[in-house]
């Protein structure tokens, strides 16, 4: 019953994003997302031969609170890649907050329950080769070598960006092999077995599909500016930038394997010897706190972070717009026209007529909406374009990315005006914002691309 009522639910929520019923085209990710997990578990729990991911209260705990605090480390570094931002996230900061966890929790349950449902498959079962065994020495070096590319990653972020992907592996994997080694990959390379590794790549990259594919549709969502390969995108992300969800799907397993499913002794060893140390529980139950209250003053942190950095608007309201009086917001409110999205779509002669309002003042509504909902601009941004003289979509289109840039940043800023923060926008999300102009002008005839 649960995986029919949850295929129900992701059937729902299509349509209420269709229908654009709130929060559905917010929390898109979410609502569509978690019906999944719960298909892809009960699946797993029939034709699996481990069972369930999702097996206990605690179990999911676990991998919900844990998947968020792995996903937030990538949020960290991004401060310094600044490989993606968010746009159009709910106004007030405890749903936005709430969101975003929930969004993350959602993680590692998806790597973890890909790899079994290819392992119910079959596949990969018997890849081995001989095995590929590690000393103590090159362990080591691996987590050095880990350690140095995620340095130069961070050093020199547009050139060796991509080495982040891969070095929680080199450094999380090696402490695996020493508690659990029947859980790390390295492990699987001693015995010569592939299979687990390979159907966590394989697994990643379907996730990957399935990430991206769900963001696009969602109006919350997240816009990658990945050096060099910000043209061409399938879905939100550049074609090659799928490469990457393989390997994050190898280091995610074994970070969680570290953080939160990697405790106990090693191999088979381990349940008798927490049998001798059960006069122990009071100081196990003690550590988990403190980690526990460690992992939420990081995600608390690395949140602030993400407010000034990484969330770069919030969902727009029609009373908000720059230059429209509240006086043609009513006007629009009481035709039905409340939402910034239905305005932008709708053309200027039915806007007047429902609206009772003048031309001018219609066309003034609609473009200001067009301009606020181009590729997650939002209101903050679109009132400081409107000080740049910068208030519709095609008079964007003419800019120039580094002198629109330069401009917005350098212009100054009236007191006590609800503008955006310095970190926003960067100069790859004015080169979005742009882009999407000439493409929307030129489709509408209004103005040619300018290059």
């Amino acid at each position: 019953m649960l995986p029919l009522a949850a295929a129900l639910a992701f059937v729902t929520a299509w349509v209420l994003l269709i229908l654009e019923v709130d929060p559905v085209p917010t929390w898109f990710f979410v609502f569509a997302w978690y019906p999944l997990l719960i298909v892809a578990n009960s699946y797993t729990g029939r034709h699996g031969n481990r069972g369930p991911v999702f097996d206990s209260i605690p179990r999911i705990v676990s991998l919900l609170g844990w998947s968020a605090i792995i996903w937030l480390v990538f949020e960290a570094l991004n401060f310094r890649l600044r490989n993606w931002y968010y746009v159009f996230l709910p106004e007030y900061s405890v749903e936005r907050w709430a969101g975003i966890l929930l969004s993350f929790g959602t993680v590692i349950p998806a790597i973890l329950l890909a790899e079994r449902l290819l392992e119910s498959a079959g596949v990969a079962r018997g890849a081995r080769t001989a095995p590929i065994k590690s000393t103590p020495l090159q362990l080591r070096l691996a987590q050095l070598l880990g350690v140095g590319t995620a340095v130069l990653a961070l050093a020199f972020p547009r050139t060796f960006f991509p080495l982040v992907w891969g070095a929680a592996l080199l450094i999380a994997d090696p402490i695996v092999l020493r508690r659990r080694p029947e859980l790390s990959l390295f492990g699987d390379l001693a015995t010569g077995s592939w299979g687990r590794i390979l159907r966590l790549m394989l697994g990643g990259l379907f996730i990957g599909l399935v990430w991206e594919l769900l963001n696009f549709w969602a109006r919350g969502k997240w816009i990658y500016t990945v050096p060099w390969l910000e043209q061409t995108k399938l879905f939100e992300m550049p074609p090659l930038g799928f490469l990457g969800f393989p390997f994050f799907a190898l280091e995610a397993w074994a970070m969680y394997h570290v953080l939160g499913g990697g405790r106990g002794g090693r191999g088979g060893r381990g349940g008798r010897r927490a049998g001798r140390q059960s006069g122990r529980a009071a100081d196990g139950r003690w550590r988990r706190v403190t980690a526990a209250l460690a992992a939420a003053g990081f995600a608390v942190l690395v949140l602030l972070g993400m407010e000034r950095w990484t969330i770069s608007s919030v969902t727009p309201r029609l009373v908000d717009m720059p230059g429209v009086s509240s006086a043609t917001v009513n006007a629009l409110e009481a035709a039905g026209l409340s939402s910034a999205f239905v305005l932008a779509r709708s053309d200027f002669d039915s806007v007047a007529r429902m609206g009772a309002l003048p031309d001018k003042t219609a066309w003034q509504a609609v473009e200001t909406a067009r301009l606020i909902t181009l590729r997650g601009i939002g209101v903050p941004h679109a009132t400081r374009l409107a000080a740049l003289d910068v208030m519709t979509v095609c008079q964007l289109a003419r800019q120039h990315p580094g002198t629109l840039w330069r401009m917005y940043h350098e212009a100054p800023r009236t007191r006590g005006a609800r503008l955006p923060g310095r970190a926003r926008p960067t100069p790859a999300e004015v080169r979005v914002w742009i882009g999407a102009a000439r493409r929307a002008c030129t489709e509408r005839f209004l103005v040619p691309a300018q290059h």
